[in-house]
């Protein structure tokens, strides 16, 4: 049996009083990637965040690889990659000092990716010695994602990381994020809001709507959906009525 990555359960969190999700629960075992998407202020960065223990859970419990993160928080984010928004990056440090930081935290070195030359790969070695400050938005997002990659961890959890990317990286990417979960030994959670690139991705889809998870598709839904039928099939749930294509 597959491990079973991440567990949450009647999960609950905000900001300020103000509950922004509610009632999520959400399993994943590796080998799955799961899509997840939403209209913007649904609950979907919020729900990441608290999977990632940046905010704690009002109510429910997260589990990590098997660990808990209430009782269990330093081995459970020590099987989490987080990509970080690329706004939140520390100004000052050049690219190379953030990889070395959050290595030196994950007890790697900061060219431990799960495929060699990452930095390469996306595009990114030539601003390793810039601060962060001057980066391009894109380029703090390869950064963030390399970031996240270090050591490769059991799960992975990227919100809308891949919006500021170019195309060429954008999809070595999702190679490299299908080659790693295909292993059976991670999973994966993309926040986007670009569906259409999903059926090729994800193996499970969940659409978050005011604050709760409102709709769910596994991997039979998306393969039988068939090719361009995604965006029609997630549109024809969420409006009500049968959406075409064209």
């Amino acid at each position: 049996m597959p491990p079973v990555l991440l567990d949450l359960s009647d999960v609950a969190a905000g900001y300020g009083g103000r509950i922004a999700i509610q009632d999520a629960s959400l399993r994943l075992e590796g080998g799955q990637l799961l899509g997840l998407i939403g209209p913007n202020g649904a609950g979907k960065s919020t729900l990441l965040r608290a999977v990632a223990g940046l905010i704690p859970a009002l109510a429910g419990s997260v589990a990590i690889d098997g660990h808990p993160i209430l009782s269990e928080r330093e081995r459970a984010l020590s099987a989490l990659g987080y990509a970080v928004d690329p706004a939140e990056l520390p100004a000052a440090l050049t690219g190379r000092q953030y990889l070395e930081m959050v290595a030196s935290v994950r007890r790697c070195q900061a060219t431990d990716w799960p495929e060699p030359e990452l930095d390469h790969v996306l595009g990114f070695r030539a601003w390793l010695d810039t601060p962060l400050a001057q980066c391009s938005l894109g380029t703090r997002a390869k950064l963030s994602i390399a970031a996240a990659l270090l050591g490769a961890p059991a799960l992975l959890v990227l919100d809308e990381s891949l919006n500021g990317l170019d195309p060429v990286s954008s999809w070595r990417l999702r190679q490299i994020l299908q080659r790693m979960v295909a292993t059976g030994r991670h999973a994966a959670i993309l926040s986007t809001h670009q569906i259409e690139m999903l059926g090729s991705l994800c193996t499970d889809l969940v659409y978050v709507e005011d604050g709760r998870i409102a709709y769910r598709w596994n991997r039979l839904d998306l393969e039988t959906a068939g090719p361009g039928g995604i965006e029609a099939m997630v549109m024809t749930a969420v409006t009500g009525t049968a959406a075409t294509i064209g």
